[in-house]
């Protein structure tokens, strides 16, 4: 393709909305969103660990603060089985925080989201 007689070039990837899409889809987009919003959780460590503060709430918070960081700009992304596999850990880590489930309970993601509704 040319403009003004100029030959464009082909990129490799690109910055759009402050989301970096490339050649490899959201592969590289999606662990950068998870850092984001796995460090915004650990910043919250206080109210999760507060006892005052009702579980129903807990959830709403981080689906209103976490998640919303983590949804940025998701629209253009390419979702892959392996992409849809972290994003749902992802999920589970949060309300395993926040109803303070232990990795060491042997909890299917099935079981926590039976008792996150309860």
């Amino acid at each position: 393709m040319r403009v003004n007689g100029h030959k464009l070039g082909t990129v490799t990837n690109f910055q759009y909305i402050s989301v970096i899409t490339s050649d490899e889809g959201s592969q590289p987009e999606v662990p950068f969103r998870i850092v984001q919003t796995t460090t915004a959780l650990a910043r919250l460590k206080a109210i999760w660990k507060d006892s005052n503060i009702t579980p129903g709430y807990k959830i709403k918070l981080m689906r209103s603060l976490d998640m919303s960081i983590f949804l940025y700009a998701c629209e253009i992304w390419t979702l892959t089985t392996e992409l849809d596999r972290r994003i749902r850990a992802l999920d589970m880590r949060c309300y395993r925080r926040i109803l303070k489930i232990s990795y060491l309970c042997h909890l299917s993601n099935d079981e926590c989201v039976l008792e996150s509704k309860v």
